[in-house]
């Protein structure tokens, strides 16, 4: 019988994608998941490594998921974060004078 359309395929490696990501303590993107699992010896390109993990939900750390170890917080003014980056281009001018 033919398969229905609406029936959902299971991806073969999405259990070990799990794992990969389970023993990294679910720091690791979908780079660094499709490097281990080149070392385990199971070939997947990167895209097919994120889209599984887009699908699953599941998404890599990053430094404003973790503690602020600066002290400083991901949204002081002029950080990449913040939402006043887009306006610090007129603090950038040179403090010279221009002639």
């Amino acid at each position: 019988m033919i398969e229905h359309p609406e029936a959902e395929r299971v991806d073969p490696i999405a259990g070990d994608v799990r794992a990969v990501r389970r023993d990294g303590h679910e720091r690791c993107g979908a780079g660094k998941i499709k490097a281990a699992l080149e070392r385990r010896g199971v070939t997947a390109s990167g895209r097919r490594v994120g889209n599984i993990m887009r699908e699953r939900g599941m998404r890599a750390r990053t430094r404003a998921d973790g503690p602020n170890r600066t002290g400083r917080g991901p949204t002081r003014p002029g950080s990449r974060t913040s939402s006043a980056a887009g306006s610090t281009a007129a603090s950038r001018a040179p403090a010279w004078p221009v002639a």
